[in-house]
């Protein structure tokens, strides 16, 4: 994994630091307004990441949405962005106290508090990170595979704060053993699935709003080896700040499948899609989801920053 250059690597960690001397202790309408006028300077100025987004509504929605809905859609995706963002660091001060206040739990989540294992499912949408915290806050044993920050003391430090209400972090590289113990123990397993997980790396290719991406094929094994139920879970916040937990999606292994695996794996991503469809506002649309082209697939139906896939995507160069 690349890292970040050394002059960059401290001012990061000093900035970090600095916000958490302060952002915890502002009260909660401070962070919205923060986040909003984040949210718009952010949008404002940032134009690679503005110019990914648009590229990647015109894939899904096309001319369905007009320029001035696509615009206020960014809009509210960009301050949804910053408030994760500074939420990461609101709820270091009185986590479980403030996880129990701003965070509530549907009645389709009484499923997730079963004495059994399971897959969490979920995707860069809503709160991603601190619904796990509050997870465990709530008592809950999950596990959830991080891959680590090209900053490596600020990774250390993000991994300190996402396991402080007691869930586990476990690292990318060599994390299969570990989440299998842990499904086969009782415990919980949260990922994210919208994901470039290259070929080399495990990825298959499923089709993700009518275009073939990259997803990783492990949880649905870990899923199928261990006959542990997929439920599909997102957090997202009201106009007061308060997160809503619920469950939109519970899938099992189908014995039937020709190969469960790739069949669940493709159940997995369709359940996501339909999330987002939803609520589109709450995903991170500046990600470069659609990063990797197959090879029988047309160049001209992806977005611009697309690029085909090389022989250093499909196996490790030496």
């Amino acid at each position: 994994m690349s890292t970040r250059p050394w002059y960059r690597v401290w001012p990061e960690f000093v900035a970090l630091v600095f916000g958490l001397g302060w952002i915890p202790f502002l009260p909660r309408p401070a962070v919205l307004f923060l986040a909003r006028l984040c949210g718009r300077i952010g949008y404002r100025f940032s134009k690679k990441l503005r110019t990914v987004s648009l590229e990647n509504l015109q894939l899904v929605f096309g001319d369905t949405l007009t320029a001035e809905e696509k615009d206020r859609l960014l809009r509210r995706c960009f301050q949804h962005f910053a408030l994760l963002v500074l939420d990461i660091i609101w709820f270091t001060r009185n986590p479980a106290a403030r996880m129990a206040k701003w965070i509530t739990w549907d009645a389709s989540t009484d499923i997730l508090f079963k004495n059994e294992a399971q897959l969490l499912l979920t995707a860069h949408y809503g709160n991603w990170e601190t619904v796990g915290q509050a997870y465990a806050a709530c008592g809950q044993p999950i596990l959830s595979v991080a891959a680590p920050l090209k900053n490596k003391p600020v990774d250390d430090l993000f991994v300190r704060l996402r396991q402080k209400t007691g869930q586990k972090i476990i690292p990318q590289q060599g994390a299969a053993r570990k989440l299998l113990q842990g499904l086969r123990s009782g415990a919980k397993l949260a990922v994210l699935l919208d994901q470039n997980t290259r070929p080399r790396d495990g990825g298959v290719f499923v089709d993700f709003f009518g275009r073939p991406v990259p997803v990783s094929s492990a949880p649905a094994a870990l899923a199928v080896k261990t006959n542990a139920p997929v439920i599909t879970v997102v957090c997202v916040p009201d106009d007061r700040g308060v997160y809503t937990v619920k469950v939109h999606d519970l899938l099992r292994t189908d014995p039937e499948a020709e190969n469960p695996v790739a069949d669940l794996t493709g159940r997995m991503t369709r359940s996501m899609e339909h999330v987002i469809r939803q609520q589109p506002e709450y995903w991170c649309w500046m990600y470069k989801r659609w990063h990797y082209i197959p090879e029988e697939a047309d160049p001209a139906l992806y977005p611009a920053y697309a690029r085909p896939l090389e022989s250093r995507d499909l196996s490790y160069q030496r």
